[in-house]
């Protein structure tokens, strides 16, 4: 069935249920929004499915119901071209301002990776300040919200409605949180966060206990406040530094502006997330099984009757290149994460067994490793280019085992 025939069908369903006195189902109009938005240049990546589905509600009961007219595809397409444009209103550029926790003290007091701009939250305040006394309760609202976080982050989102620029802006936010876990490393990076997002402790409560008296006692998280910078902020803004968070916060880019499609920064920037998964899991064997999944992200592109063998191979190739060292270190690291990944995820070994989580700190850096010997790769082939496919990246890294580790 054709496209205008989905449409059609449900369409008809709509009104069949209209007719009967039955409600609208939702799962009609949900599909018709999902369908368009993803054959059209304007909306797609840019416009809320919800949001839409809703003016196709208005339109369709305006044009079907009201108006009776005969549902053929020229009604079908004007009406899903009227519901987009009434959605295009909403489209613009907007800038948000998300509260984030990185660590307490020391200089500088700004940092941007790619898109994102993460700075002092008194620096926010003092931007905003003429805006902010125009209107004493929203101000106090302000403060409120961003008192208890020491950094806000502000980031554009170009060309969406207000929905999918806010979802936008958070993961730019995540992606950029994720890109300073590889910079600062696993250990060092625990503690980074947003305001909304899981797996900050540092931010959560941490609750009460009673002893035989009855008296009760604040649990004591570990982490309960951001730790004193430990000396990756600086480096940071050296040059080594400020090159790696340039180059790798291009991968943000497309999450900022819809219109870029570059394949190989979306698949480091998801291989990242994972690694921001592993760092901030609170249970060993989950942050290994994160771990191997960042690295699984970045080296395998589709289909593999061995996945075992890409991953250990193509792991410590790229770790090697990144951190040097022994090229069968590294390749009998990756087996052995890969091995207790494997028992983990089949049932071999219980998640909660003590050798579960032994390998976790080899396999934070094992990802970490790859990860950065990724970014490097992936440049060489063409981090930025928009027609890169998986079928050409998998030919890429077979070309690269032949060369390094022919047999």
């Amino acid at each position: 069935m054709s496209e205008t025939g989905q449409h059609l069908a449900d369409i008809r369903a709509i009104l069949d249920a209209a007719r009967a006195g039955a409600a609208v189902p939702r799962d009609h109009l949900s599909a018709m929004a999902h369908r368009y938005l993803a054959s059209s240049r304007e909306g797609c990546g840019r416009i809320s499915p919800d949001a839409l589905a809703d003016l196709i509600r208005s339109e369709l009961a305006g044009r079907f119901i009201h108006q009776e007219r005969a549902p053929d595809e020229t009604q079908a397409t004007r009406m899903l071209a009227a519901a987009l444009r009434r959605a295009q209103v909403d489209v613009d550029n907007r800038t948000h301002f998300i509260p984030c926790r990185l660590f307490d003290g020391g200089e500088p007091t700004g940092l941007a990776v790619g898109p994102v701009m993460f700075q002092r939250t008194e620096s926010f305040h003092a931007a905003h300040r003429d805006e902010l006394a125009t209107d004493p309760e929203f101000a106090a609202l302000i403060e409120r919200d961003f008192a208890p976080w020491d950094w806000t982050a502000e980031v554009t989102v170009r060309g969406c409605d207000r929905i999918i620029s806010r979802e936008r802006a958070h993961r730019a936010v995540d992606g950029a949180l994720d890109m300073l876990r590889l910079f600062a490393g696993a250990e060092a990076s625990r503690c980074l966060g947003r305001a909304g997002a899981p797996g900050l402790s540092a931010v959560m409560p941490a609750g009460l206990w009673a002893d035989s008296t009855g008296r009760l006692h604040p649990v004591r998280a570990e982490g309960t406040a951001p730790a004193a910078d430990p000396g990756w902020l600086k480096r940071a803004h050296d040059e080594a530094g400020r090159d790696w968070l340039d180059r790798a916060g291009r991968c943000l880019e497309p999450l900022t502006d819809p219109a870029l499609a570059w394949p190989l920064a979306d698949r480091f920037r998801e291989a990242a997330s994972w690694f921001g998964e592993g760092v901030t899991e609170s249970y060993r064997a989950a942050r290994i099984l994160a771990f191997v999944t960042a690295i699984e992200r970045a080296v395998v592109p589709g289909d593999h009757a061995e996945v075992w063998r890409a991953v250990t191979r193509r792991a410590a190739i790229l770790a090697h290149d990144a951190e040097g060292g022994d090229l069968k270190d590294w390749l009998d690291r990756a087996g052995k994460i890969y091995e207790i990944r494997s028992q983990i995820t089949h049932g071999g070994v219980s998640p909660f067994a003590p050798q579960a989580g032994v390998l976790e700190p080899a396999a934070a850096e094992l990802a970490g490793a790859a990860l950065h010997g990724a970014l490097a790769f992936y440049e060489r082939l063409g981090l930025t280019h928009a027609g890169f496919s998986a079928e050409q990246l998998e030919k890429d890294f077979r070309k690269l085992e032949a060369t390094i580790l022919p047999g």
